[in-house]
């Protein structure tokens, strides 16, 4: 079972492609915290709250279209362990079209259809800082 959202976001591609492929960009919209290694092979971590430190090693890597990471590290989350993250993007004049998606998810669960539902709102979020370079505090990006 996968999940994938496919939008516009009003902003130039190499600053979408930013946001998923450096540590800062990633922290302005999902994380807390990230590092980022951004090379095929190289290794990124994602960093939530003391008991989610996760880590991802990137499978593919063309910049400024596409990245994707393999989540190697997900404690508690195992259900995340093995699957894929990634974005594919594509310029439209002065837009990107994103197409995000996580993939190799065993089946549908409770916790797809939530993760689903988080992404959705974390990508809303991505939209809003490549708009406005608006970063919504880490411990407020559930409530809105």
């Amino acid at each position: 079972m996968d999940i994938e959202h496919e939008f516009v976001v009003a902003a130039p591609i190499e600053e979408v492609f930013a946001c998923f492929s450096t540590g800062p960009g990633l922290a302005a919209w999902w994380t807390d915290t990230s590092t980022a290694d951004p090379r095929r092979g190289g290794r990124y971590t994602f960093g939530f709250d003391p008991e989610h430190q996760w880590a991802g090693v990137v499978r593919v890597y063309d910049a400024p279209h596409a990245i994707e990471w393999e989540m190697t590290e997900t404690a508690p989350m195992d259900d995340w362990h093995g699957t894929r993250v990634g974005a594919r993007l594509a310029s439209e004049g002065d837009n990107t079209r994103l197409h995000f998606y996580h993939r190799g998810w065993e089946g549908k669960t409770a916790h797809q259809r939530i993760s689903s539902f988080c992404w959705a709102m974390y990508l809303r979020l991505l939209a809003r800082y490549c708009t406005t370079g608006e970063v919504v505090p880490y411990a407020r990006r559930n409530d809105l």
